[in-house]
């Protein structure tokens, strides 16, 4: 049979139609499933997963319009470079593998834990995105519709929604528990798709500040209100503009822990800051703006009281950014730049040279300054060393916060992680090497 068998709770096979097909997958058009039918019956693979599931990623190749500042950093390196992967026993022997969950054909950059801790869910570059068991590494549910790669996925905090993000476009809220889909968010319903960047939901309490937040292309935030007695999402969405240029672009945002405020960051370095508890409840209202760093920012976090902002950019530096009243807003700057790692050039073994010793060089050659002293060339550094590679820029990768509020953790691009005090900009402690020099997220 072309189509799998339905099998009943006693464990019997029944034969399956198109018709049960069509009704098991609602969101997805009858096109499109006709397509699906011709290619399986044509021998076309190429819309099956590993798993053999259908209605993922054809041959197409990833989107170019996905900005998401951790997740491009990853598909750069991943389709330029190989990065080693360091062995589990460099964290003291502490974690061993409990499951393996494989069933996506592309690469995997978004990964979560449900609130229980019983679910891992995953979005992949094949467009689907799937809920695993992490007791037994089995697959639960897999989820259909979008038609370019998975950017973010987000839990609501009542652990009912699933949003997933994708760069065509769209943000689709599926029911955790059935894998039912509930909605589909477009940022653009004409014209030429903007790909979604990122998606989160408010923690708010009440339903007047619950919010699904996305990011778009478009330089744009966009907020969708959703019912929690409803399971349901407004269609038309509180749009939300904080960049300070128009070719500004939205590199990470985040509520508080209350859902009362609702910062942005951008490419161009600022950072806005809103308050959701305006005369109009929900409506977001202006309270802050201002350049948090030279340039772009990667990652933006509330501390777990909600008091403090803290920002990572590609500056090399950190802020923990606190209201000292109406719009100030004062910042304790973190450092993480230092000297970048010295990567040894290849040196050629004597006997390499088959064709003989090779002319001297007068350009190779030491030279001689005005007092007669010998100076190292360009090749050398002043202990006679081999040559080295050009360095590279150190950069912020990722801040985040203690449980306690008490340290912020900064990493960066050559394998630095270290500690800070948020209120007096102390240096707690520096840890190198533990990842050589590969980039810490």
């Amino acid at each position: 049979m072309m189509l799998p068998p339905r099998i009943d709770w006693q464990g019997q096979r029944h034969r399956s139609d198109y018709e049960a097909l069509a009704r098991s997958h609602p969101h997805v058009s009858t096109n499109e499933l006709l397509r699906v039918m011709q290619a399986r019956i044509s021998g076309d693979t190429s819309l099956m997963t590993s798993g053999g599931t259908v209605l993922g990623r054809t041959r197409r190749r990833p989107s170019d319009s996905v900005r998401n500042a951790l997740t491009t950093k990853l598909r750069r390196r991943q389709g330029t470079t190989h990065v080693q992967q360091l062995p589990l026993t460099m964290a003291g022997g502490m974690y061993r593998q409990l499951v393996r969950c494989h069933g996506h054909k592309y690469p995997t950059f978004c990964v979560l834990f449900d609130r229980t801790g019983r679910r891992m869910i995953t979005g992949s570059d094949d467009y689907l995105v799937k809920v695993w068991c992490t007791r037994t590494g089995y697959l639960i549910n897999t989820l259909k519709g979008h038609q370019d790669v998975v950017t973010d996925i987000a839990l609501n905090t009542e652990n009912t929604l699933l949003a997933s993000a994708s760069a065509d476009g769209t943000v689709r809220v599926w029911n955790v528990r059935t894998g039912e889909p509930r909605t589909v968010l477009v940022a653009h319903a004409q014209g030429r798709a903007k790909g979604i960047t990122g998606v989160k939901f408010s923690p708010a309490a009440c339903d007047e500040l619950r919010f699904v937040a996305t990011a778009c292309d478009d330089g744009l935030c966009r907020l969708y209100r959703w019912s929690r007695s409803r399971l349901a999402v407004d269609a038309e969405p509180i749009v939300v503009d904080g960049r300070s240029q128009s070719r500004d672009a939205v590199s990470s945002f985040a509520f508080n822990h209350t859902g009362s405020r609702f910062a942005v960051a951008t490419t161009g370095g600022y950072v806005s800051i809103y308050s959701m508890l305006a005369d109009t409840l929900g409506a977001p209202r202006l309270v802050a703006r201002m350049a948090a760093h030279e340039e772009s920012i990667t990652t933006l976090v509330f501390s777990a009281d909600g008091t403090m902002l803290l920002t990572g950019s590609i500056d090399g530096t950190a802020r923990v950014w606190t209201c000292s009243g109406g719009m100030r807003w004062d910042a304790v700057t973190f450092d993480i730049k230092e000297p970048p790692p010295v990567a040894e050039m290849p040196v050629s073994e004597p006997n390499e040279n088959l064709e003989g010793p090779a002319e001297p060089n007068q350009n190779a050659e030491a030279s001689q300054n005005a007092e007669g002293q010998t100076e190292p060339n360009q090749s050398q550094d002043a202990t006679g060393s081999r040559p080295t590679l050009p360095v590279k820029r150190v950069e912020t990768n990722q801040v985040a916060w203690a449980c306690d509020g008490t340290r912020v953790l900064i990493s960066n691009n050559i394998g630095t992680v270290a500690a800070f005090d948020p209120h007096t900009g102390h240096e707690c402690w520096r840890r190198r090497g533990a990842h050589g020099t590969s980039e810490v997220y």
